[in-house]
């Protein structure tokens, strides 16, 4: 069978995933979950165009999407705008955790009678969501609002909130696993650095590069730096093995409220985000595993449920008690399924604490298995959340001429 090399391989995923990505807007669907599902057709598991081995090789691509996508978030956090719904995104982030780590731990460990260390990691793997499909799903339906802008401080608080959780709940589980290991708070020496290190680079980086900005006046040249910057800070992040997610959206933020001269200067990335985003969300598809969605339905379909219904019913209670709008608490849940990037970070780290071990077999193969199917549908549901919060609504967006790089 033809295997695709690096160059062509990327080429081929730029025009397939464009195409895919069209089809899918035919039929009413976000044009990422059009990049995923060709992705998926090029994967080992379908049609082989993009082997595991490519598919490592282009890594450094989904690196680059991935930090574009943090300091586009980041870029969103406006201190302005949060002081005006920070009680909203504090209350639904905190009670969202708190019910998806009890609904998935009971539909685990209760339901289908899996370990108890198991399904405690599991249950904290499950609070991660994903930003990039909701990001691109954003973008696509140009959605702006107060839903809009509650759901990016969640998604961001979630994320940095969820490195603590996973981090403690692998300490408390190697010590209960290992005869004669006692709890130490040096176990939670690694998630505390993660979130620490990631915060500190991102306040410099974004100090830095507001610095330079300053001297900047094309906008074509200010996209060099910005996008030299995503770069350098999510290398950086690896070397330390800090989150490179973290460490962007902190930069982004950073620019965003200390660059007077121009507050949206972040908005200029989008002269180059769609061929980045299609690249990477394609080949996020052909790294999926039908495989092990196959082999593991049961508790897949268990962790999946369950984790819906956390994710949910915990935006709707959190944003009730804070007083949101409506439209937040019907549809925020929906907007939280996402789960990709973040939860490939933190299945290496359960592998590196429980190296070769059933407890990372099993953890592994069923949190792919979630992300295959969330991955596929998460953007979906983004979308549905979105038109139906108010944010974006299709039949004005289907108007509109294309701009250069909408997507």
């Amino acid at each position: 069978m033809f295997l695709l090399d690096q160059v062509t391989g990327v080429g081929v995923l730029l025009l397939l995933g464009y195409l895919g990505g069209q089809l899918a807007k035919k039929v009413k669907l976000p044009a990422v979950a059009g990049y995923c599902l060709t992705g998926c057709l090029m994967s080992p598991s379908i049609f082989n165009l993009v082997p595991g081995a490519l598919s490592y090789q282009l890594d450094p691509l989904k690196i680059m999407g991935l930090g574009l996508i943090a300091m586009i978030i980041g870029g969103e956090l406006k201190v302005s705008v949060l002081r005006k719904i920070g009680k909203s995104i504090v209350t639904i982030t905190i009670f969202q955790i708190v019910t998806t780590v009890i609904a998935v731990f009971v539909g685990m460990y209760f339901l289908i009678g899996k370990d108890f260390n198991i399904s405690i990691i599991l249950a904290a793997l499950a609070t991660a969501t994903a930003p990039a499909a909701t990001v691109a799903v954003m973008k696509e339906y140009k959605a702006k609002g107060k839903f809009s802008s509650t759901l990016l401080g969640v998604i961001a608080l979630d994320d940095a909130l969820c490195i603590i959780l996973v981090g403690l709940t692998i300490a408390l589980v190697k010590g209960f696993a290992e005869v004669g290991v006692a709890f130490e708070a040096a176990h939670l020496a690694h998630p505390a650095m993660e979130l620490l290190g990631s915060i500190f680079i991102g306040i410099i980086s974004g100090i830095v590069l507001c610095y330079g900005l300053k001297y900047i006046s094309k906008r074509v040249e200010t996209v060099v730096v910005l996008l030299a910057f995503v770069l350098i800070n999510s290398g950086v992040a690896i070397y330390f093995e800090f989150s490179a997610l973290l460490v962007n959206m902190i930069c982004g933020a950073v620019v965003v409220n200390l660059f007077g001269r121009n507050p949206h200067v972040l908005s200029y990335l989008e002269d180059i985000d769609l061929p980045i985003f299609i690249v990477f969300f394609t080949l996020a598809g052909a790294s999926l595993h039908l495989d092990l969605l196959a082999a593991n339905w049961l508790p897949a379909l268990i962790y999946i449920l369950t984790r819906a219904v956390g994710k949910i019913s915990g935006c709707y209670y959190g944003a009730k008690i804070s007083g949101a709008e409506y439209s937040i608490q019907k549809y925020m849940g929906l907007a939280m399924l996402p789960k990709a990037g973040v939860s490939i970070g933190l299945i290496l780290f359960v592998q590196s604490r429980f190296p070769g071990t059933e407890l990372a077999a099993i953890v592994t193969a069923i949190e792919l298995a979630a992300v295959t199917f969330y991955e596929i549908t998460g953007p979906m549901a983004t979308r549905y959340a979105l038109i139906g919060a108010g944010d974006a609504v299709v039949s004005q967006q289907r108007k509109e001429p294309l701009q250069k790089f909408d997507i």
